[in-house]
């Protein structure tokens, strides 16, 4: 159990993860390689074909990483006043202020016209996350402001702040309307600590905390929150401890992580190598879903079968059963709970079903379109045999014995050809 001093000593990080969507025609890339690193990942958590699916180079990718340095990310608020490390910013919530900061982030785009920006948020105390996302509810009455070189302090809105950043990359707000970039954000948040720990109810204790935004000590309980899951490391044999645990939900994942030295930058860099590709795997699921679901309802009929391809690439190649995720055990737990707890089996499922209804729907159009044809060769076929017998008729009525032996004998050749024919067929 962390004493009084180790408890002062916790820091606290966040990849706040925010959905993107974009339209191909308009999407930069050109731009976005300007301002972003791209980066393959190197982790060992993840197998080789996993990591493949976010390897540009690779034909059946689903999509890549960018790391955008925090000069380009604060450029449209603080010019070039921004620290090549670090920015710091303030925000007042309810008459408290609390002091964070913005590091490099990371901006992951996928082929399903999704991308996700994960900013890097790094401060003392737990609740300023809180005060940043207001988690609960629509609309937050929370002020920013960025603090210059000197320490003065510059408001501004976090609204402008992102529709600035992403506009020119042909990126937009995933659900349109005038909500918040940050209400439908996810909250990756992980704690360092110096100690290691002896039981797991110490690391579901401080998980759920983190999970409610709330410093590591408060005494919260909350039996009514029915989408938690817990998954921790493998105790250590020798010392008799665990390094880490984690907690699991919906719309938040929350890691404690054990570490002497307390270096918080290399711990950050492990979270964002390791553990945050695992989670936009599960979102980049969840919110094609969501994207898909949409372009249906705006889907003109020439796109059905464009999108039905999509749909089956997604399904096929862009889709990771937990089992084949990786090599050790907590990390498929962690993916399978953040598929689980966001129902994105069913959400699958339900956009499949759709395109399928909708594709019964334009066959069954395209059906009766083929039989109007059909009816209408029909009647001018009908019409053209009348004609055909009439004149057949007023040649014989007055034609000579030759035109009536030709007639005759072709007749009886079609008859011998047919019998033939069926005879054959029967036998």
């Amino acid at each position: 159990m962390l004493n009084e001093e180790q408890k002062k000593q916790v820091q606290y990080g966040c990849f706040l993860i925010i959905p993107l969507k974009y339209d191909p025609a308009a999407f930069d890339l050109v731009k976005l390689e300007k301002i972003g690193v791209y980066q393959s990942l190197t982790t060992m958590d993840l197998n080789e074909n996993i990591k493949a699916m976010l390897e540009r180079a690779n034909e059946a990718a689903v999509g890549s990483c960018y790391k955008v340095a925090c000069p380009h990310l604060a450029a449209g608020l603080c010019g070039t006043e921004v620290s090549m490390e670090a920015q710091r910013f303030l925000v007042t919530e309810e008459g408290r202020t609390y002091s964070f900061e913005l590091a490099a982030s990371y901006l992951y785009v996928f082929h399903t016209q999704v991308a996700f920006l994960c900013l890097s948020l790094s401060f003392a105390e737990m609740e300023a996350l809180k005060a940043i996302c207001n988690p609960g509810s629509a609309y937050s009455s929370a002020a920013f402001h960025w603090i210059g070189p000197s320490g003065e302090k510059h408001p501004f809105s976090v609204e402008s702040w992102l529709t600035d950043f992403c506009t020119p990359l042909g990126l937009r707000k995933f659900f349109d309307g005038n909500s918040s970039f940050l209400l439908d954000s996810y909250a990756y948040i992980f704690a360092v600590v110096p100690e290691r720990f002896d039981t797991l109810e110490e690391m579901q204790k401080i998980t759920f905390n983190l999970h409610k935004m709330m410093p590591i000590d408060a005494p919260i309980e909350d039996m009514s929150e029915e989408d938690i899951r817990y998954v921790y490391a493998v105790k250590h044999q020798t010392f008799n401890t665990y390094r880490w645990g984690c907690c699991v939900a919906s719309q938040t994942i929350s890691y404690v992580v054990a570490d002497e030295a307390m270096d918080f930058a290399t711990e950050r860099d492990t979270q964002a190598d390791d553990g945050l590709p695992v989670v936009l795997l599960s979102l980049y699921e969840k919110y094609t879903c969501l994207r898909f679901t949409e372009l249906i309802t705006h889907l003109d009929k020439g796109q059905i079968k464009h999108l039905k391809n999509l749909m089956l690439k997604f399904q096929a190649f862009g889709t990771v059963a937990p089992a084949n995720l990786s090599r050790w055990h907590n990390v498929k737990q962690i993916y399978a709970h953040l598929l689980e707890v966001n129902d994105i089996p069913a959400a699958i499922q339900d956009i499949s079903s759709k395109l399928n209804i909708l594709t019964e729907h334009q066959q069954e159009i395209e059906r009766a379109r083929s039989e109007t044809v059909i009816n209408i060769i029909t009647i001018f076929g009908i019409v053209s045999i009348l004609a055909s017998v009439l004149s057949i008729v007023q040649i014989l009525s007055g034609g000579d014995i030759l035109i009536w032996a030709s007639t005759i004998l072709t007749t009886i050749m079609l008859i011998l050809v047919t019998a033939a024919a069926v005879w054959s067929r029967r036998k």
